[in-house]
């Protein structure tokens, strides 16, 4: 058998999966994940009381917004890294995202005396910040990799790290309702070191089991 006989023959054993099949693994991973996340939130931390008047504040809106949005960039961007040479234009539109929390940060040394630059930038929580993003993040995690088991990534740290990006993102969006502190200097650094933690993570974990 020459070399050409065996690559069909080989391949001729192969069961190509459905349509849409990696979409709805990751979509079932996501929601699983999501269910305990939502679990672990109202059992520990819970919605903030003054949740309404949110939505009239941009810098408020901000911080749950932007969270949301870099979530569903990276899903998408997930999605595309999930399979051989996969591409998407979320991993370029991922970038206005930073460049969002940029403005909103420069507004705010903008309109904020020097003075108070500092008391905004610590807030009262950083430590329950930086713990509740990422123990918020854990069962989404879990929940995108064991769906990312059945796909086949080209680059598997890299895989991982988008599928922590969007598992950070999604519990800062979460921990966001929560969250009491409100300037754009506390959430655009501290939300950020958090979901860059867990996306370090997702990458790490992609590369030992994402691989083929």
């Amino acid at each position: 058998m020459n070399t050409d006989d065996l690559i069909k023959s080989l391949g001729s054993e192969l069961t190509p999966l459905p349509r849409g099949y990696l979409t709805r693994q990751i979509a079932t991973g996501l929601l699983a994940g999501l269910a305990g996340t939502s679990a672990l939130f109202f059992a520990f931390w819970g919605v903030r009381s003054d949740l309404i008047g949110i939505v009239s504040d941009l810098a408020l809106f901000a911080k749950t917004v932007l969270p949301l949005m870099l979530a569903s960039l990276a899903l998408f961007w997930l999605h595309a890294t999930a399979r051989p040479a996969g591409r998407s234009c979320a991993a370029r539109l991922i970038w206005g995202i930073p460049l969002a929390l940029i403005l909103l940060v420069a507004m705010t040394l903008v309109t904020t005396p020097g003075d108070a630059w500092p008391m905004a930038l610590r807030g009262k929580s950083i430590v329950t910040c930086l713990i509740s993003i990422p123990v918020l993040s854990v069962p989404i995690l879990i929940g995108l990799l064991a769906a990312l088991r059945r796909g086949a990534p080209e680059h598997p740290a890299l895989c991982g790290a988008v599928a922590g990006l969007g598992a950070g993102a999604t519990a800062a969006t979460v921990y966001s309702v929560y969250c009491i502190e409100n300037s754009p200097l506390f959430y655009a650094s501290w939300y950020s070191l958090a979901v860059l933690a867990v996306a370090g993570c997702g990458g790490i974990l992609g590369y030992f089991f994402l691989r083929w």
